[in-house]
């Protein structure tokens, strides 16, 4: 059990991140501030109809504190890993420190912010990070060839990329929405095989033109507390940093925001899904064939393990740079998660991963000071010491 709230705590966190970001980089407008603001949001996770998660949470926001309250459920399988999990997180920019609490022992787990020491310490591994990572790149085309299911059997096509706003419009926290669709595609086109499989990577966005109460003062909570851990995005360090690690996908990234120019408004819900497919994808045939939904989505354990390989390594690619740009979901009276509807004439794809954040509420109203104390009578729990693990070139065909 504990290995699932482990895993939750990390699965909130990326929620967390995600949702500034997405509020940070889709928001074409300035909204009016207001001191405090409460949101809802839900959080669905399907992968490949094996692992299914759901989740509610409660953000807290002033200009210098935030406490987020989440709830996740697992269903089928993952079940007896997680089972029903908690998480409890308060930032207190102003006292320089986050605060862990475990409802079920009643203790919190205290981190202090980094010192500017710590925060270079931080930076000088994350650059010799980016080198390693340089030197792996370069190491590849020597690496011996296996017979395994990755990308670097792939042949891959230049991606492709279409952005396009639909006539589709729901209703979200109360605020008219309007469905767009941005999709990255790359064939990989595996001679030993034969397979030539597209990978797709999804992101349907719901956004809207309203003026939302709240969304600039989560803005600057976020700048502001990313700026504390040493993640200024104005910074010199970060700039360079960035600039490096995108510098693979430039070209990729110069023609999205291109094409996205026209995407203005905040979002209320976002889906990224990846999929796979086409007439001679193999390995995409044998996992819609052990699942129940057909050829776009659904699939078995045999399906996840023979696209394990390919998928993330093809993920590692693409998904990195195009992370922090977009989100997505689908129609607003069904499940957001589900395998978009086939085109016309469209190949077969099979729906490897689909993920989905939507506000559900949005309040204005004064948050009580005790939200961002600790419960009286909690004790401090000792971290556990922290493993240093050094990067190391990933092996060939894993």
């Amino acid at each position: 059990m504990e290995q699932g709230e482990s895993t939750l705590k990390g699965f909130a966190r990326i929620h967390t991140v995600a949702g500034l970001l997405a509020l940070s980089v889709l928001t074409g407008m300035h909204a009016r501030a207001y001191a405090d603001v409460t949101t809802q949001e839900s959080t669905a996770l399907d992968a490949i109809g094996i692992v299914k998660m759901h989740g509610t949470s409660v953000e807290h926001t002033t200009a210098d504190k935030q406490r987020r309250q989440s709830e996740y459920h697992c269903e089928g399988l993952m079940s007896l890993l997680c089972g029903n999990a908690k998480t409890d997180d308060i930032i207190r920019i102003d006292r320089a420190l986050e605060w862990q609490l475990n409802p079920k022992e009643k203790t919190y787990l205290e981190t202090p912010f980094p010192t500017p020491e710590e925060r270079a310490a931080a930076q000088q591994k994350m650059q010799e990070t980016l080198d390693k990572i340089k030197q792996c790149q370069q190491q590849q085309p020597q690496q011996p060839r296996q017979a395994a299911t990755d990308t670097s059997k792939c042949q891959m096509s230049p991606p492709r990329i279409d952005v396009k706003q639909t006539d589709e419009h729901a209703t979200l926290a109360g605020h008219d929405s309007r469905k767009s669709s941005v999709t990255l595609t790359q064939t990989c086109t595996d001679k030993d095989t034969g397979d030539v499989c597209d990978l797709v990577y999804g992101f349907d966005v719901w956004l809207t033109g309203d003026e939302i109460a709240g969304a600039a003062d989560r803005r600057e909570f976020a700048r502001a507390y990313m700026k504390k851990l040493g993640l200024d995005e104005n910074s010199p360090a970060m700039k360079d940093a960035t600039q490096q690690f995108l510098a693979q996908y430039a070209g990729t990234m110069k023609e999205l925001a291109a094409k996205a120019k026209d995407l203005k408004g905040t979002p209320l819900r976002t889906t990224f899904r990846f999929l796979m497919g086409g007439e001679h994808c193999g390995k995409a045939k044998d996992a819609s064939s052990q699942g129940d939904n057909g050829s776009q989505g659904g699939g078995g354990l045999g399906g996840i393990s023979s696209l394990g390989g390919l998928a993330s390594q093809a993920g590692s690619k693409l998904l990195g740079g195009l992370m922090s740009k977009k989100s997505s979901s689908s129609s607003s009276g069904s499940d957001p998660n589900a395998p978009p509807p086939a085109e016309p004439g469209a190949p077969p794809r099979t729906q490897i991963i689909a993920f989905t954040i939507e506000t559900t509420a949005i309040d204005t109203a004064a948050i009580p000071a005790e939200q961002f104390e600790l419960p009286a009578g909690w004790k401090l729990e000792k971290p556990k010491p922290a493993k240093s693990e050094e990067f190391t070139c990933p092996t060939h065909g894993k």
